[in-house]
């Protein structure tokens, strides 16, 4: 025997569908949501009058961080998975400075409940 086939056996990283899913909609949802804050922040500032453009403009940029933080999820990074908590954090913050309310701003939090349930028992295979 080789050295190589002595060793710990390879274990084979799958996604599986739900995680899988979720990255591919982060890959096509954020890149349209910062469109939307970007191209028009005037429609969202008439229904949340406390949204700022600036402060869009900043939730733009977040959701652009999303796909990059997607991409890491999806290339088995734990820092990805630890920056979108980081992001939902924030989000939740400033969705409630803007007046969405507390049970919207809680609706925003599903994402990071989420991840947490579709990465705990690969949590292995992050580094």
């Amino acid at each position: 025997m080789t050295s190589t086939e002595t060793s710990k056996p390879f274990t084979e990283k799958q996604r599986g569908f739900w995680l899988s899913a979720f990255l591919v909609l982060m890959f096509i949802a954020n890149p349209l949501t910062a469109i939307t804050y970007f191209a028009n922040p005037q429609a969202i500032t008439e229904i949340y009058p406390s949204a700022s453009t600036g402060i869009l403009y900043f939730l733009g940029v977040m959701s652009l961080v999303n796909v990059v933080l997607a991409a890491m999820i999806w290339r088995w990074q734990k820092l990805g998975v630890y920056g979108f908590y980081c992001v939902i954090a924030i989000g939740f913050f400033i969705n409630l400075y803007i007046g969405i309310g507390v049970m919207g701003s809680l609706t925003g939090l599903l994402g990071g409940v989420l991840v947490f349930v579709t990465t705990k028992k690969r949590w292995e295979h992050f580094s």
